[in-house]
């Protein structure tokens, strides 16, 4: 693990979704930026109004802090996975630390950092105590399109889950993946899958593939326990298909990771995988669907410094 300390944090650009959490991370954004106010700390508050609006303000305000002469001293994001995405792709390769206040669905790069979810000033303590960790990030392409992320790449049956929850508006919170999960599990089919490990294949019947710099995904389901956020490589959990009552009883067990030691669970580890289907296949990374197979994901090591505990 690499650390660093470059003093506390006084100033910083926050970045805020209005719509993470279908717009309830608002209510966690004005709380955290008044507490960020009150210990004195100047805060600079930014949103974008789409996708593409996001990222630019993402572009700008890590080239803004990354200007020694600006006085900016982190970017702050206040918002869940989907939010961090622009301002991973911003920062990757820079020295620019970058903070977090989860106010997302998902929370799974706090959860991998350390940084407690449901505790804004235990965040900000966080962030204004200034001490960097150095993670590790991943580069997913799908055809033409390159996309940075965090957490995990889930590829069939487990991105499948995500777009369907994602879609659902009740109910709230994480139940909406175990709904989505019965509903997809419903409906599955066998797929072959070739995913090439390394320069290594392997062709087997898959329900899904999962890929991860982070262990968990879906807000705490581990699905690649031993996965490390900067240990340089990225974990590659494979669930062949079985029959659907197998999957259904294996699925609770995603959230504490002993699925892996179920049979029909595969871990491998690797900095590069590929992974295409006899037919198109759903693809998502951070709780984002991004599209089809084949794809193609690497690891990024040491890529950017996040605002983490010391410990």
């Amino acid at each position: 693990m690499t650390t660093s300390d470059r003093g506390p944090v006084a100033s910083v650009v926050a970045l805020v979704n209005p719509t993470s959490r279908n717009g309830a991370a608002m209510t966690t954004a004005r709380e955290a930026i008044a507490a960020m106010t009150t210990r004195g700390m100047t805060v600079d508050a930014r949103s974008g109004s789409s996708a593409a609006d996001a990222a630019m303000i993402a572009r700008e305000a890590v080239a803004q802090a990354g200007d020694a002469t600006s006085g900016i001293d982190a970017v702050v994001v206040i918002g869940g996975d989907g939010t961090i995405g622009p301002v991973l792709d911003a920062a990757r390769g820079t020295q620019v630390r970058v903070g977090l206040v989860p106010a997302g669905t998902g929370n799974d790069h706090a959860r991998a950092l350390a940084i407690p979810t449901t505790d804004i000033h235990g965040a900000i303590d966080i962030i204004a105590a200034g001490h960097a960790r150095r993670v590790d990030l991943a580069r997913l392409t799908l055809g033409a399109s390159t996309t940075t992320f965090g957490t995990v790449a889930a590829i069939g049956l487990d991105a499948a889950v995500t777009d369907r929850a994602v879609g659902m508006a009740h109910p709230r919170g994480q139940s909406r993946y175990a709904l989505a999960a019965v509903a997809e599990i419903a409906a599955l089919r066998p797929r072959r899958f070739r995913v090439t490990v390394d320069g290594v294949v392997h062709e087997m019947d898959l329900v899904m593939a999962s890929v991860g710099n982070t262990p968990s995904y879906g807000g705490g389901m581990r699905i690649c326990p031993q996965a490390r956020i900067d240990d340089g490589l990225l974990d590659v959990t494979l669930v062949e298909h079985t029959s659907r009552l197998r999957l259904l009883r294996l699925f609770p067990t995603i959230y504490r990771g002993t699925h892996i030691t179920r049979r029909g669970v595969h871990t491998l580890r690797a900095t590069t995988v590929t992974v295409e289907a006899a037919e198109p296949t759903p693809v998502s990374a951070d709780g984002e669907v991004l599209g089809v197979t084949p794809v193609t994901i690497e690891i990024d090591a040491s890529a950017m410094d996040f605002l983490s505990p010391r410990s």
